[in-house]
């Protein structure tokens, strides 16, 4: 599979290479140069020009008033003539939500264990878990244990060792 893969990449690399290098046109020449080799031009768009009066912030203008019946209105028009409104700007890209300070994690606590104890019963382990369900576990474990030992030396009596 290493092999074909190989393969494959180096057919490729010639079939890219050939006619930059052996395939010939009519006058001679490669049919294709180095120097033909050009970059797309890329452009990005103008950014809209901003009136600094209507719009400080860089966002949208929000206007502000109070009509007629004394109801507060807001709008992203303008109110109608002979009105006096407020005008407030807001930048749609800020985040108006307040962040929340995240504290660090403290380090956790290691507990040392004595390397040459060797844990034969639940009360030896320090778990959340019902000791009765833990008790049943390490006698499970054992079980296994003397079942894989009465196997090796049932295998070893055929064997003759």
């Amino acid at each position: 599979m290493k092999l074909f893969i190989k393969l494959m990449i180096a057919i490729l690399v010639i079939g890219i290479l050939l006619p930059f290098s052996l395939l010939k046109g009519k006058d001679g020449n490669p049919v294709f140069s180095f120097g033909d080799l050009k970059l797309p031009s890329i452009s990005l768009p103008d950014a809209p020009k901003l009136s600094g009066a209507e719009d400080p912030w860089g966002g949208d203008n929000i206007y502000g008033w109070t009509d007629a019946e004394g109801n507060a209105q807001f709008s992203n028009s303008l109110p109608p003539e002979g009105v006096e409104y407020t005008v407030k700007g807001y930048d749609p890209s800020l985040n108006i939500i307040q962040a929340v300070e995240v504290l660090p994690d403290e380090p956790e606590k290691v507990v040392e264990r004595e390397s040459n104890k060797e844990i034969s019963t639940a009360k030896d382990i320090g778990n959340p878990y019902s000791p009765d369900k833990i008790e049943k576990l390490f006698e499970d474990a054992n079980n296994i244990e003397r079942l894989l030992n009465q196997r090796l030396s049932d295998q070893e009596a055929v064997i003759g060792q």
